[in-house]
């Protein structure tokens, strides 16, 4: 995916004049951190702890900013961070939430996927269905539909939650079940073309589905002892 990184005044428009963005890493990532917890909430909004020109970032802003222009300028921070952080667990869910609003029908798709062995005409064709239908049969359980998933997305991605980290746990979980459940009744296979939009190392990888889902459910472990920031 092509990014342009966005200077942080795109964040709180009142210090547009002031902020400058920048290429150093240890700057984008005090602003990935900065704008990530503004947008959920619960952190002091105490001036960073850095000699980085990084201005003061508020929820109020961040929200705000959210609200007129959308949520994508804000993610395009996050995209670098690791998936044991906080901006790199919002990243991983707006790429969900992007990938559902996009591509609503292919989802469906995938989400109503069964394995059928009636249609399987070769042993080893069948073998690898009767492989998926025991994955599905071991990991049983309700999955969340595509827009139930997508509205849950919407409401945290602007800044809906209560306000706290742990507020994180139940949409960390319930995506997290969504996208095994679509590997394993389809494939772990996410984005499968480079020129895509939302072509990135998560979701270029192998078995991305699988992968992501198990750094969100981590996240969420995390989240719930307070170890997500």
């Amino acid at each position: 995916m092509a990014r342009q990184f966005h200077r942080p005044a795109r964040l709180d428009p009142e210090a547009a004049e002031n902020i400058e963005g920048s290429d150093d890493p240890a700057v984008a990532s005090e602003l990935a951190h900065r704008a990530a917890q503004a947008l959920i909430g619960g952190f002091p909004e105490d001036a960073p702890e850095t000699d980085a020109p990084v201005e003061l970032i508020t929820r109020a802003g961040v929200v705000a900013a959210v609200a007129g222009h959308g949520v994508d300028a804000v993610a395009e921070l996050w995209a670098d961070s690791p998936a044991t952080t906080l901006p790199g667990t919002l990243w991983r869910l707006f790429l969900v939430r992007e990938w559902i609003r996009r591509d609503p029908e292919l989802v469906e798709r995938r989400y109503a996927t069964v394995v059928d062995l009636t249609t399987i005409t070769s042993e080893a064709a069948a073998a690898a269905a009767r492989v998926r239908l025991d994955a599905a049969l071991v990991d049983a359980r309700p999955a969340p539909a595509p827009e139930d998933v997508r509205a849950a997305l919407d409401d945290v991605l602007a800044g809906g939650l209560a306000g706290s980290v742990p507020a994180l746990v139940p949409i960390l979980t319930t995506t997290s079940g969504f996208l095994r459940a679509l590997a394993t009744g389809s494939s772990p296979v996410w984005i499968d073309d480079d020129a895509d939009e939302l072509a990135h190392r998560v979701t270029r990888r192998d078995s991305a589905l699988l992968a992501t889902a198990d750094e969100l459910a981590e996240a969420a472990r995390r989240a719930d002892v307070g170890l997500l920031d």
